[in-house]
């Protein structure tokens, strides 16, 4: 299979409706940018809409990526005239709750994603009948089949079966192909298998034999499961017949994500060590809002109300003495937890050492509140805590809990809380993360990295095959 192949595995349909104008024809102009980027990317694509009644359509594909925060702009123009505005959406937001309505001063758009991997998997077993010869009077052709997708602008190969050597009559070893990569969830949508003789040069030289393009449908029609092979060289090049076929309901990651939620805690330490840390510019965001914007609005967006939690330990919020407090109590949205976390700083007296477990206590009740969905908590720290032994003994019990807490150290070789969570003790709910100061860089590899552990994560909780 080729490994430079991005497979499309979400279908977005886009449904306008014009508040006052009347249109005669309308194109949608697609822009796209990820968390690292700055400013939008221009697509080529653009859309003509159909009109159905009083509202214009249009379908595109496109690949969704968990470890990404992905943004469409659409820009939408008629009759040959200029922009008429445009609108945001993030991609992982429209996942999860399936239909999003934006609009502005012109039109309304309502948008509504369908996966295209749902996990289905196709079981199919193929045998080749009297293939066509490509090796001359002394031997036969040693064959094999390459699978492709059509996903509207170019075939894509999706699988490859083993070589049979020497043989016109082989049977390949059975395999799965998700539904999805086939055919879209489309019965009627043709996929490709093409049938070649192996070469073993250096670069191969495979020879075609000859190739078919079929639906499920036809499959499923088909009383013999015997379908002809084509090649525009000869009149004949054998047939492939199917031995077995059989649509297996499964689960995936996408899946998953697409019908639970995930709630997000963030916890920030307010000792007199962090001060400088927190420091607010008007040049440079710091470490604290960069996690919040760069990895905290990822993930924002999986949660109903679009937004999480922020708390604060180690210091005191408005003369309250307490293990930990709550910043973002009335705010919503990635806006409003940072805007709060900027004004809280003048009300806050910064403490000494960081008591780590009432935090993690009110994370672990979070998720108890919040399952069966996903909760997940990152403790950021600079450095040693005040509770270690309490903290042993809260990794010493297994959580049978939707949940993940991950620790992420400002300040390198933290060997304390380190031997920590690296012992044995630890029951695979806590994990380590660790963050450079003033290295751009490292928050791009800590969102990878927390992304990777939160995919597994939910996927081992969920028992989600991979």
């Amino acid at each position: 299979m080729k490994q430079d192949c991005i497979f499309k595995n979400i279908s977005v349909q886009i449904t306008l409706n014009f508040k006052e104008l009347k249109p005669k024809e309308v194109k949608l102009s697609l822009a796209y940018k990820e968390s690292s980027e700055q400013i939008f990317k221009i697509l080529k694509k653009v859309l003509n809409l159909n009109k159905e009644n009083e509202n214009w359509k249009s379908t595109f594909n496109t690949h969704f990526d968990f470890h990404k925060f992905q943004s469409y702009r659409v820009d939408i123009s008629f009759d040959d005239k200029a922009s008429i505005g445009s609108l945001d959406f993030q991609l992982g937001e429209l996942l999860q709750k399936e239909n999003l309505v934006k609009e502005n001063t012109y039109y309304s758009i309502q948008l509504q994603s369908q996966l295209i991997q749902q996990g289905n998997q196709v079981f199919q077993h193929w045998s080749g009948i009297k293939l066509l010869n490509t090796d001359g009077f002394f031997r036969k052709s040693d064959p094999f089949l390459q699978f492709y997708q059509w996903d509207g602008e170019q075939w894509n190969q999706i699988h490859q079966t083993e070589y049979i050597e020497n043989n016109l009559n082989p049977t390949w070893i059975p395999f799965q192909l998700d539904m999805g990569l086939m055919n879209f969830q489309d019965e009627f949508k043709n996929f490709k298998i093409e049938c070649w003789d192996h070469s073993k040069k250096n670069p191969p030289k495979h020879k075609y034999i000859g190739s078919l393009e079929i639906s499920i449908f036809d499959i499923l029609s088909s009383q013999s499961k015997i379908f002809e092979l084509y090649n525009p060289n000869h009149t004949s090049c054998g047939s492939l017949k199917l031995l077995s076929f059989q649509i297996n309901p499964n689960r995936n990651f996408l899946n998953q994500l697409k019908k639970t939620q995930i709630q997000t805690n963030i916890f920030f330490e307010f000792t007199k060590n962090s001060m400088k840390f927190h420091q607010i510019s008007h040049q440079q965001l710091n470490i604290f809002q960069q996690f919040m914007i760069m990895i905290g609005q990822q993930l924002f967006q999986y949660n109903q109300s679009n937004s999480g939690k922020l708390f604060g330990f180690g210091g005191n919020y408005q003369q309250i003495n307490k293990d930990y407090f709550e910043i973002s109590k009335d705010s919503n949205g990635i806006q409003g937890i940072c805007s709060d976390y900027t004004k809280c700083l003048k009300d806050i007296a910064f403490g000494n050492k960081v008591q780590v477990t009432p935090a993690l206590f009110e994370i672990v009740k979070q998720s108890e509140l919040f399952k069966p969905n996903f909760t997940i908590g990152f403790l950021l720290i600079l450095e040693e805590i005040g509770d270690e032994d309490k903290f042993k003994l809260f990794l010493n019990h297994q959580l049978i809990l939707p949940i993940i807490m991950i620790f992420i150290t400002i300040k390198e070789n933290v060997n304390q809380i380190s031997s920590i969570i690296n012992s044995q003790n630890n029951m695979n709910k806590v994990r380590l993360c660790s963050i450079k100061e003033n290295d751009k860089k490292s928050i791009q590899i800590l969102r990878e990295e927390i992304f990777t552990i939160i995919e597994q994560e939910i996927r081992e909780f969920y028992n989600i095959n991979l």
